[in-house]
């Protein structure tokens, strides 16, 4: 195909400093990778089909015979209503449904409005390393400088490093359970945050779309913690909690201040989420809390199988407190990617070369991350394949 004409820039430079030096997710090529190998997918979070209660497919089914057009820019109502009487009741936090609400085209577009609109050229964001990929160029689309705060060992934030950054930024990031760690912020590491969030000035991004995958007893929200709810943006949504990573239904909280500039972003990208699945949202917001228990219990019993099998295999999981992935160490001297093609070419079983989950290209890591998201039989055919093709 013919280069298009570029207006006179160097052959084959057709994209601005906002897109220079971002790849493509690493996480999703290892999907397509398996996908091309016919390997069993534990690289992207992808729940298996069965895991959608049937209740919120019918609704969603009936809703596209006769609710397939636009809603509301900001949300259809009755989901709006839905989600702030669900966060008032489970975090004590009130959102107006009408100006602190927004309905988002899934959490990634709820994080990329969030950063487009805060965030610009000169301002920096911080964040905590290993992270999820998608935060470091939501900070460059952007305009604004990426600050990783390296918590590889111990998992715990360096509320020194925190503060001497925070003099310069302008928000920071907290994804909690998070990913790919699982780790979870604890209430007394919130409220040393919270302070240094004060005395600096710094809006809060908080990415929770795994806020009902927890396996501790003492998860809190960042808006549960002090006034932190007052210049926080929460970024949650159905993907996750319901199985449904394929409609993009997210959910954005902030106060009306904050809200009130990203929705200019959300109105010129995405207009309004699938009308179908927001209805369908109002239908997933009203099951029991005792679906929330089971979903929980279920992933922790995933969670435990996946890590005894990798083990059995000779790995090394570091087991999470939240979220649906484990990082694990490997014994080999092959980098983290070719660990990974050699796994999804030899062993057919896909995972994440954990260098993805940090903001230097080039990172050298022994770790990689697998998703126990998929069933218990589609998790047992996964250990057998490790423990029947391993090479290490």
């Amino acid at each position: 195909m013919d280069t298009p004409h570029n207006g006179g820039l160097p052959d084959g430079v057709v994209g601005t400093g906002r897109t220079t030096g971002v790849a493509e997710s690493v996480i999703r090529e290892m999907t397509r990778e398996a996908i091309d190998r016919g390997a069993i997918n534990l690289s992207q979070g992808i729940p298996d089909e069965d895991e959608t209660p049937p209740s919120i497919k019918a609704a969603a089914k009936e809703a596209i015979d006769t609710d397939s057009q636009y809603t509301i820019t900001w949300g259809l109502p009755e989901l709006r209503e839905a989600v702030s009487e669900r966060y008032a009741e489970w975090k004590g936090v009130e959102y107006d449904p009408e100006t602190e609400v927004t309905i988002t085209s899934g959490t990634s577009e709820a994080i990329m409005s969030t950063m487009l609109a805060l965030a610009g050229p000169g301002d920096e964001v911080i964040y905590f390393e290993p992270v999820y990929e998608s935060y470091i160029p939501a900070s460059q689309f952007a305009g604004a400088s990426a600050v990783p705060l390296d918590m590889t060992d111990g998992l715990e934030p360096d509320y020194d490093a925190l503060a001497a950054a925070a003099e310069r930024a302008r928000i920071l990031v907290l994804n909690t359970p998070m990913n790919p760690t699982g780790k979870v912020f604890t209430r007394e590491e919130l409220e040393r945050i919270e302070e240094i969030v004060f005395e600096h000035d710094l809006i809060v991004l908080t990415d929770e779309i795994y806020e009902h995958i927890v396996y501790t007893d003492d998860y809190v929200s960042p808006v549960e913690v002090g006034d932190l709810a007052e210049r926080t943006v929460v970024c949650t949504g159905m993907s996750k909690t319901f199985s449904v990573t394929g409609w993009r239904v997210g959910f954005c909280l902030a106060p009306e201040y904050l809200s009130r500039e990203l929705r200019k972003v959300h109105d010129y990208t995405s207009i309004c989420a699938p009308t179908p699945f927001q209805r369908a949202g109002v239908e997933a917001l009203s099951l029991p809390e005792s679906y929330y228990e089971e979903l929980s219990d279920s992933y922790e019993r995933r969670r435990d199988q996946l890590c005894a099998g990798l083990r059995e295999a000779g790995l090394e999981p570091v087991e999470p407190d939240g979220a649906y992935y484990v990082m694990t160490r490997y014994p080999t001297d092959e980098t983290d990617l070719e660990f990974c093609y050699r796994l999804i070419r030899e062993a057919g079983v896909a995972p994440v070369p954990g260098s993805s989950f940090y903001t230097d290209p080039d990172a050298e890591t022994d770790w990689v991350r697998f998703t126990f998201s998929r069933n218990e039989s589609t998790i047992d055919e996964a250990i057998d394949r490790l423990l029947e093709n391993r090479w290490w």
